[in-house]
């Protein structure tokens, strides 16, 4: 049966009044009583023993209860009960994680698919992070590029249409960092963040930065993915999510990130190709990035490992020989 056609079956039924202003309040008291009832089963199978499965038309019986009295609530609402159940579907298949298979996976979008290999992210590269301390006393990290694969710019940067574009294995990514606050916490490490995004979403402005590989080719993709409004977007959604996770155990597991987490995340990325991510991959790069963050801030440094092509970001300690 449709849910349509059983929401309009449901309604032949009802007693309750379902028009005006408080319509909906009798079917949503209805719901929470049916919500008790179902509780209520499993009750007794905890303090009776009562087998779950005896008592399996009694929980048939309250579920369906509980399925008219959310068809009652629609109904009072105005809503259909068949779009709302689409819609369910349509928003936890994007926020919460499966097991997706090979095919799912390559139906993600490469947001640099297409581009001249000087214009790609190298599908893997290796990051040391290393901290030192500055003269004024604070402490700073900075970035070394130790090798990309393929590496599209062998002997370093080039000149295109007049400007250097490309990176050098070897040579150092962008300008110190420090924490850039009153107190001292591990976000002169926050490239991390966006590396967890270039490994796993394919997709940081501000990787596409300090690797100097703006999309040129297409003056659309330069100015509106590549430009300095993108980048901003990047930068204050990592600040964005370093306030969130310090009530949330640091991103340190990925069922800290919730959905509302989510919601900022796609919110700065609205009108920017990354709105196309879904929220489960949101949730893989913004776990890995922080946990990559954190691990720097315990040893002080260390090693980054990208690997887009299998959507991960990995932290070592000491690279192996």
């Amino acid at each position: 049966m449709e849910f349509s056609v059983y929401q309009r079956a449901a309604r032949e039924t009802s007693q309750l009044r379902l028009g005006g202003p408080q319509g909906a309040i009798a079917p949503m008291l209805g719901l929470a009583s049916e919500a008790g009832s179902i509780l209520n089963v499993y009750k007794k199978y905890l303090r009776d023993g009562i087998d779950l499965a005896a008592n399996r038309e009694l929980l048939r019986e309250e579920l369906g209860d509980l399925l008219w009295y959310a068809a009652a609530v629609a109904t009072a609402c105005g809503l259909d009960l068949e779009d709302i159940a689409e819609a369910n579907l349509r928003r936890t298949r994007d926020r919460y994680p499966r097991q997706h298979t090979e095919s799912e996976c390559g139906d993600l979008p490469v947001f640099d698919a297409g581009y001249p290999a000087w214009e790609r992210f190298p599908r893997r590269l290796v990051v040391a992070v290393a901290e030192r301390v500055l003269p004024s006393g604070r402490r700073a990290s900075a970035l070394t590029l130790v090798s990309a694969e393929p590496v599209a710019f062998p002997d370093g940067p080039v000149t295109i249409g007049g400007k250097l574009a490309g990176y050098r294995v070897g040579g150092v990514l962008g300008d110190p960092l420090t924490d850039n606050t009153r107190r001292v916490d591990a976000y002169r490490f926050h490239d991390a963040i966006h590396l967890g995004f270039m490994a796993v979403l394919g997709w940081s402005p501000v990787m596409r930065a300090l690797l100097q590989l703006k999309r040129k080719s297409s003056p659309e993709a330069d100015e509106c993915e590549d430009g300095a409004r993108a980048i901003f977007a990047e930068e204050g959604l990592a600040a964005m999510l370093s306030r969130l996770a310090k009530s949330r155990t640091g991103f340190l597991s990925a069922t800290s990130i919730d959905g509302d987490v989510i919601e900022v995340a796609k919110a700065a990325a609205a009108d920017l190709e990354a709105e196309a991510v879904p929220g489960w991959l949101w949730q893989a790069a913004i776990h890995q990035g922080f946990r990559a963050m954190y691990l720097l801030g315990e040893n002080g440094g260390g090693y980054l490992v990208a690997d887009l092509g299998a959507r991960e970001l990995a932290y070592r300690k000491v690279l192996a020989s």
